[in-house]
């Protein structure tokens, strides 16, 4: 019969956790390293843009551009297998496009004749006849390339105002070069490259200019500017993406070398480019900022844990020692109240004393009938 005392009627309380003990310190661990990645989650999830993927905004303007049917346009310079004006039979010559203009407005109005004939023009008009279409720089371009430089540069802003200049696009001026030569129109899309341009061997007095290379609703037909200033601040260099538009002369079809051979483009010249610094926006924490904040955290993590462990691998914490101690006294307070019962072993010979007395079946057999 076990004995029981009053103390004995007390629950045992659960000894407090160790936070020193690695188990405990892996398992913080995890629980901060969660609560860091929830946060991250939850900034991601609040940029608009991390969503716009699922369901893409288009505005009017373009949702009725998509629906334009846009006529394929190729940018290569025609060439065909004549007698050339030397009489050397097959050489290779460029060869002008006979075929009539064709209006190429991408949804936009297209200025009639009549609108057209009353733009004025920035260079002397028997100096424009002498510039030629699918051809680099040539010294017959150079009169009218001054005469256009000049007007540009002492051109008031009134002149140059957007209302004088109609809005064109890659097609107009690449199918209706005549039309557009020598007149002043607006140009808008994107700028990808910046480069700085040296003076000109035939007129040094003209100093530096700027080549920019502007893509207008396509990624692969560019139009190329020549601009006399850029604006402060601008970037500068092969890898740029600014929105920005263009009050500008055009000049030519001009061409270059491209990956896929040579190509042409519409040139133009101008004064400024029309752009505005992108305001100062919050920053957004991207993937590589994610990843570079979660592997500094595990890394700081492990750190403090190989620190911790290497304090306390030669032996216990006082912490440890104090809990081991404390419930050692407990158990030697109430060891004498504990009812252990029968050990395994009396238990064991009990049974086996029990099964020898008994009589066995063959003993009761033996025995004769009285």
């Amino acid at each position: 019969m076990s004995r029981s005392s009053p103390e004995s009627s007390k629950p045992f309380r659960k000894p407090p956790r160790n936070y020193f003990a690695r188990r405990e310190q892996v398992r913080l661990l995890l629980l901060v390293g969660a609560i860091g990645l929830v946060i991250v989650l939850m900034i991601r999830a609040s940029d608009p843009e991390t969503w716009r993927w699922i369901a893409p905004e288009k505005d009017d303007a373009q949702a009725n551009l998509d629906n334009v049917p846009v006529p394929p346009i190729d940018a290569r310079v025609p060439r065909k297998a004549v007698t050339s004006d030397n009489g050397v039979e097959g050489a290779f010559r460029v060869a002008e496009d006979r075929k009539p203009a064709t209006p190429y407005t991408m949804g936009q109005k297209t200025p009639s004749g009549k609108e057209r004939a009353k733009l004025e023009l920035w260079a002397d008009k028997a100096s424009l006849a002498d510039v030629e279409d699918n051809s680099p720089f040539r010294a017959a371009d150079f009169k009218a390339w001054s005469e256009v430089f000049d007007h540009l540069r002492e051109a008031t802003p009134q002149e140059l105002s957007a209302a004088r200049a109609p809005a064109v696009q890659f097609g107009q001026l690449f199918q209706q070069s005549d039309v557009y030569r020598g007149k002043l129109v607006t140009v808008s899309g994107t700028i990808r490259r910046c480069i700085k341009i040296p003076p000109s061997r035939l007129d040094e007095r003209a100093g530096d200019m700027w080549q920019i290379w502007l893509f207008s609703g396509s990624d692969e037909l560019p139009i190329v500017i020549y601009s006399l200033n850029i604006p402060e601040k601008f970037p500068v260099g092969n890898q740029v993406h600014q929105a920005a538009s263009f009050q500008a002369v055009y000049f030519k079809k001009w061409v270059y070398a491209a990956k896929g051979g040579t190509m042409t483009a519409p040139l133009l010249i101008a004064r400024n480019i029309n752009w505005q610094a992108p305001a100062e926006s919050q920053h957004v924490i991207t993937a590589t900022e994610v990843y570079i904040g979660v592997g500094c955290t595990l890394a700081a993590a492990v750190v403090m844990i190989a620190f911790l462990w290497r304090n306390n691998r030669k032996g216990d914490s006082e912490v440890e020692q104090l809990i081991r101690q404390r419930n050692r006294q407990e158990f030697e307070e109430h060891a004498q109240d504990v009812d252990v019962g029968m050990s395994v072993r009396d238990k064991l010979g009990a049974l086996s004393a029990q099964m020898q007395k008994k009589p066995s079946p063959s003993n009761t057999d033996d025995q004769p009938a009285e």
